[in-house]
């Protein structure tokens, strides 16, 4: 019976079992991968050349078969704005396209694909991805801990780590979220409210792309998941107690694993609070951890039961994570999965191009579980450089891949992008000292220390105290957070909480106009982009370039990354000679630009 649940993904219940048996004789953390070198040989003995080959190779086969005529590839102007916005999370800047488009070296593409994904906002924009995914936006961020988990996720992509590691770690995580930022992930199941066997659907949907929280009361509807499959792996997690004290400042959530209580001293809980009486239940009713297809773990060291889970599921024999994460780095960078839903893996859901997801899934785990080698190699592809609009002839569907999809941009994109326009260095820098989060709960220890010196109480603080250490650690922590990352994370999260939904997670429904964008920024940012005085972009624009076809040109490569076409630059020049206030005509025109779908999608 296991043998076929696990068939669909993959893997085989005797080599689950197996990879648990070696769990428990060695429960080290996997050796940190090393990143694959230019000029070093991989793993595998493949090229990312040759990977780039793989993929153009079977998304060709998939066309030949059905008839579909592939896009034009894509022209300079779609691919870098393209290509900055899935690398680095933000459109080019004036002298970054400008650049771009005057070289004439025919390996430019590839030289600045390389560029881009060994630029330190790389590893951000893959912090900004995954930890909505894995934490939404908005309520959920409670003690800063999004910022904390993206900041940790940006660094171990930059620096190179596998993500298997990466998994490892935030599966394994004890401590206080201030000495480990991985902790930062369980906020998701309830936050100061913590329901460990959430965590079983969240980290098993997240990370191996298995839905199983369906079975949690029943049996799963179109799999053969049970709920003693599901009891099974919501017992490595019950163990685990997130501490939350919101009258500790900094707030510093600490995960820790509870021992095992013998069940006599357990009593029946009849005295206890409802809250403790339910966690006494849960922790009765999962107390036998188990991997699908696999033999309960026989240990009763409770300290050892998430590590064998993470073991697991970066095991050599689990090929299903390493498919699912080709699967989600694929939907990062072509809009859809080879898969659809990317994390739902389950007999009836049958990939596009199955040997190819196979294959991608093979080498990343082959090659150390790289995201910049899988980004790098999947860029370079000819199907990725297609152009958005699409060829003549049959229609293709999405999973075609036959033109590059006209793709909405997250919160993150859209205010980096006016972040961006607006001058992020300087702006940020003032936005990330004005809005530090632990200034004033520095202030405040401060003034508690002086009073406490001087004799005086604080009544105001009775009830509180301070953790130094912490707040030292999360003080240095935020020192290395860039101002404008931070700004375009706080203007997104700002956006959340004031939309409908409140996680905005990947099934974002990002609608929001110009206006209302600008209703949730800094003062700072909208009087840049307001008024064509000086200080603003429009008043550096037009004081750089006196020429006003030139100054129209300039302004579309800031706005949209691509000049003004024949058409455009007739209409619009003729509206702005015939205004009489030429500062509010130019301040109309950039307005109508941010408000096209250009300027709101990635082409």
């Amino acid at each position: 019976m296991f043998d076929s649940r696990i068939k669909t993904l993959g893997l085989s219940a005797a080599l689950l079992a197996a990879s648990v048996s070696l769990a428990l004789l060695s429960l080290e953390r996997p050796a940190l991968a090393e990143e694959t070198r230019p000029g070093e040989k991989p793993v595998t003995g493949d090229s990312e050349a040759q990977l780039t080959s793989l993929i153009d190779r079977e998304i060709k086969k998939v066309w030949e078969r059905d008839g579909i005529k592939p896009a034009e590839r894509a022209s300079d102007e779609e691919f870098l704005r393209r290509v900055y916005l899935d690398t680095v999370g933000v459109p080019p800047t004036y002298d970054e396209a400008v650049a771009f488009y005057a070289d004439k070296d025919e390996n430019k593409r590839a030289r600045l694909i390389d560029k881009l994904v060994s630029d330190g906002r790389f590893g951000r924009h893959i912090g900004d991805l995954w930890s909505v995914i894995m934490m939404g936006r908005g309520q959920r961020d409670l003690a800063g801990g999004g910022m904390v988990l993206a900041q940790w996720l940006a660094e171990r992509v930059n620096r190179g780590d596998g993500f298997n590691n990466i998994i490892y770690d935030v599966v394994t995580a004890t401590g206080s979220m201030a000495d480990n930022p991985a902790v930062a992930a369980y906020l998701a199941a309830g936050g100061n409210q913590y329901k460990p066997v959430d965590m079983t659907g969240n980290l098993t949907k997240y990370f191996t792309g298995v839905q199983i929280q369906c079975a949690q009361c029943h049996k799963h509807p179109y799999e053969s998941w049970t709920e003693a499959d599901f009891a099974g792996m919501a017992s490595f997690f019950v163990a685990s107690n997130l501490r939350v004290n919101v009258r500790s400042l900094p707030v510093n959530p600490t995960l820790v694993d509870a021992p095992q209580v013998p069940r006599r001293a357990m009593g029946d809980g009849e005295n206890l609070p409802a809250e403790a009486r339910q966690r006494l239940e849960e922790m009765r009713k999962y107390s036998a951890p188990r991997v699908l297809g696999g033999k309960a773990v026989q240990t009763q060291d409770r300290s050892l039961w998430r590590p064998i889970l993470a073991k697991w599921m970066v095991s050599p024999e689990n090929s299903q994570t390493p498919r699912y994460m080709a699967n989600r780095l694929w939907s990062f960078v072509f809009g859809s999965g080879l898969l659809n839903p990317v994390d739902d893996f389950n007999s009836f859901n049958t990939p596009s191009h199955p040997e190819l997801l196979d294959a991608l899934g093979r080498d990343f785990a082959a090659n150390g579980w790289q995201v910049k080698r899988f980004f790098r190699a999947a860029l370079k592809s000819q199907t990725y450089q297609l152009s958005s609009k699409p060829a003549g002839g049959k229609k293709p569907e999405a999973w075609h891949f036959a033109h590059y999809p006209v793709k909405q941009l997250s919160p993150e994109q859209f205010m980096g992008a006016l972040v961006t326009l607006a001058g992020a260095t300087d702006l940020g820098r003032m936005f990330k000292q004005n809005s530090n989060p632990y200034a004033p709960i520095r202030q405040r220890y401060e003034r508690l220390k002086r009073g406490q010196a001087e004799g005086g109480e604080n009544d105001n603080m009775r009830d509180y105290s301070f953790d130094e250490a912490a707040l030292a650690k999360f003080e240095a922590l935020f020192e290395n957070v860039p101002g404008d990352w931070y700004m375009r994370r706080v203007l997104a999260s700002r956006y959340a909480t004031s939309s409908s939904d409140d996680e905005m997670t990947e099934g974002d429904a990002f609608t929001q106009t110009i206006d209302q964008a600008l209703a949730v920024m800094n003062g700072d940012i909208t009087n840049r982009l307001s008024g064509s005085g000086r200080g603003t972009l429009l008043g550096g624009l037009m004081n750089r370039f006196k020429n006003e076809e030139e100054r129209l040109h300039a302004l579309y490569l800031m706005t949209l990354g691509r000049r003004a076409g024949k058409a455009e630059c007739s209409r619009m020049l003729e509206y702005v000679r015939t205004e009489k206030d030429t500062g509010k005509a130019w301040e109309d025109l950039l307005f109508a630009l941010l408000a096209t779908t250009e300027f709101a999608t990635n082409h």
